[in-house]
């Protein structure tokens, strides 16, 4: 009886114990990676040491083909109904996760490069003025992904919950999105649940993909910028250090110690514009398609949650022409940093160093969509208004 009341005690303690948050940079930095990694788990698309390829990445596999034949059936038993355009829009969602899950799982490796340079960064600063800086960091990331999260989230609602409001209150069966399965007839009660759980568990499962691949994207943009700011730490150390001409060690060490971040920098950005290039690009042409098909659908056929569709794929989309200003920002900044350096006080040694240092900066690469448009708010902007024109057209035709 002892034995059994002990094992309860402490069963229950587990449950109501609360887990303490980190207080550190690096504890921060981990929950972060956490919380990605949640989202990532379902997909089998961890960004932990030793993953490989499992059940539940052969999984996300198989329910991306399912939702690229179940569309095609769709649009063959539907053409050429006014529902069957917005089927478009659900291909270009479909390559789209076929994209982001192409390239996490074949580039895998240099996505965890990237992810354990992160964790030694956070891990070698524990303490001082470094760690303020990452501590911003931590901050500043949880600010964008919290915005990402709220778009993701008001639209996911609202492209669920309508229907439901029409079941529940006007007694209407009315479908979440135009997809049919086969063998199901969606005009009676068992189908209409049917293929209504078979359509919101497709959406859930694919958005996975899209918020792991685009948290960690906010995170690695925000830790660059974070380097950044370490390297400028330094530099203005060596500036004081300079003054003092008899402590030539130290000044040697401290440059080093900088070359060696713009190195890492330098490194950071070439994976950055491996990683992310391809992704960046589908999924800033697909939200672009996807928010434009929605607004002609609303037009066409009144298809009243589709505006849930619109609000998580365009808001997706200025979140990261959005981090991509904010990476060619920091771009530009390196070398604002660098030409700011006091470095007309330095030796001559030191001067050459400074010169390779701005080759560096200089040679630092931006993502571009399709390898041609830079991604940036700019970009980001041009699109807008070209969705808003075609809107416009589509309202005087419809």
């Amino acid at each position: 009886m002892t034995d059994e009341r002990s094992i309860f005690m402490k069963f229950k303690e587990r449950i109501s114990k609360k887990k303490k948050k980190a207080t550190t940079a690096g504890g921060k930095m981990l929950e972060i990676l956490a919380l990605i990694n949640f989202f990532a788990y379902t997909p089998g698309l961890e960004f932990v040491n030793g993953w490989k390829k499992n059940y539940r990445t052969a999984f996300a596999v198989f329910t991306n083909a399912t939702a690229f034949l179940i569309t095609s059936y769709t649009l063959a038993v539907s053409y050429p109904a006014k529902e069957s355009m917005i089927l478009s829009g659900f291909f270009a969602f479909n390559g789209m996760v076929w994209g982001k899950l192409i390239v996490i799982i074949t580039k895998h490796d240099g996505f965890m490069s990237v992810v354990e340079f992160v964790v030694k960064v956070f891990d070698s600063n524990p303490t001082g003025p470094q760690e303020c800086i990452l501590m911003g960091v931590t901050k500043l990331i949880g600010y964008h992904m919290s915005i990402n999260f709220i778009g993701f989230a008001v639209g996911y609602a609202i492209y669920s919950a309508f229907p439901l409001y029409d079941y529940f209150f006007l007694g209407k069966l009315t479908l979440v999105s135009p997809l049919l399965l086969p063998y199901i007839d969606p005009t009676t009660v068992i189908g209409y649940i049917i293929t209504t759980s078979f359509n919101v568990f497709l959406v859930s499962f694919c958005l996975n993909v899209c918020i792991s691949a685009s948290s960690l994207f906010f995170v690695l943009v925000d830790v660059y910028g974070g380097l950044v700011s370490l390297i400028e730490h330094d530099f203005s150390e060596f500036d004081e250090i300079s003054k003092r001409k008899h402590v030539a060690r130290n000044s040697d060490a401290k440059m080093r110690n900088i070359m060696m971040q713009l190195m890492d920098v330098s490194r950071f950005s070439n994976y950055l514009h491996e990683l992310y290039s391809v992704i960046s690009t589908v999924q800033v042409v697909v939200s672009a398609i996807v928010a434009l098909e929605s607004l002609g659908a609303f037009l066409a056929i009144n298809y009243t949650n589709i505006i849930g569709g619109f609000l998580s794929f365009y808001t997706e989309m200025l979140m990261y022409c959005y981090i991509g200003q904010i990476l060619d920002n920091t771009n530009m900044r390196i070398v604002y940093v660098i030409s700011q350096s006091k470095w007309y006080t330095y030796e001559l040694k030191y001067q050459k160093d400074i010169l390779i240092a701005l080759y560096l900066a200089q040679n630092m690469q931006p993502i571009c969509i399709a390898g041609m448009i830079p991604l940036n708010f700019e970009t980001g902007l041009m699109i807008t208004n070209k969705i808003y024109t075609a809107f416009m057209f589509m309202l005087e035709f419809i």
